[in-house]
């Protein structure tokens, strides 16, 4: 125990395997909420995690209690990443929400950061809160990044005439693909870029939509205003605020960004009110 919170490392066993997860919870009382943190894909997780612990550390000094999974074939937990599914990851998440159910005996909030909050839109079942760190807004624009890095690499290792549309076809075509270290299974992209925030159902979903980034005056982005105000227009008010921060997910060296848990404090803390 440390500065009144208790932080547990342990491997879960879930359907598919063994999954590690880290807890870190308020000690010696119930937590007033639950989080189940759904991380980043890839690079951009290991260079979010100093961040992200910090933050549940935070969340957890303030009376609230934070669940990471390491989903399947990532981190700690087993599996290999090319072998890694959309449905297995949702099944993963599934799983660790029932575990936070029996556990803390409350309905756990999803906090989705970049990638992960597609993960988010993409749980079936009762309505939780659900709390955005500067997510990936559009699945689709997301694989075409990525594959874009397979591009730049043959590129320069002089395999010219490699396009984005070839890297698809493979991928429809049931091929694994290999880029910036990742095996890409077509059974994990292919579903995750055809999910998309802009075409959520959020429902009776409460929603905090969190933005960052170094400039002294920036603002949240045109595609996350058009969204949240969309949902609006469907019934579902979401709050999106934008803070002063360090883009931790692309830095080139291990970055903090200690401003968006204060925010996220703040803005969850009034949907609690």
């Amino acid at each position: 125990m440390l500065d009144g919170v208790v932080a547990t490392a342990a491997f879960e066993t879930f359907p598919q395997g063994a999954r590690f997860t880290m807890q870190w919870a308020p000690a010696g009382r119930a937590p007033v909420r639950t989080l189940l943190l759904l991380p980043p894909f890839g690079e951009e997780m290991n260079k979010s995690r100093r961040t992200l612990a910090w933050s549940a550390r935070s969340f957890a000094r303030h009376g609230w209690a934070v669940l990471a999974l390491d989903l399947g074939g990532t981190g700690d937990s087993a599996g290999d990443f090319g072998d890694a599914t959309w449905a297995g990851w949702l099944e993963d998440v599934g799983c660790a929400l029932d575990l936070m159910k029996r556990r803390f005996g409350t309905q756990p909030t999803l906090w989705g950061v970049r990638g992960g909050s597609l993960l988010a839109a993409a749980v079936d079942g009762e309505a939780h809160d659900v709390l955005l760190w500067q997510p990936v807004i559009n699945g689709d624009a997301y694989l075409t990044q990525l594959l874009r890095l397979r591009v730049a690499n043959d590129a320069f290792a002089g395999r010219e005439g490699t396009t984005t549309k070839q890297l698809r076809a493979q991928l429809e075509a049931g091929e694994t693909l290999e880029v910036a270290g990742y095996d890409l299974n077509p059974e994990l992209v292919l579903p995750l870029g055809r999910t998309s925030l802009a075409a959520w159902q959020p429902g009776d979903r409460r929603i905090a939509w969190l933005e960052t980034g170094s400039e002294t005056d920036g603002q949240p982005s045109p595609a996350g205003r058009r969204v949240v105000d969309d949902w609006a227009a469907r019934g579902t008010p979401a709050d999106l605020r934008w803070v002063r921060g360090e883009p931790f997910w692309l830095t080139q060296d291990i970055s903090e960004n200690t401003t968006l848990a204060q925010a996220s404090i703040e803005l969850l803390d009034a949907v609690t009110a």
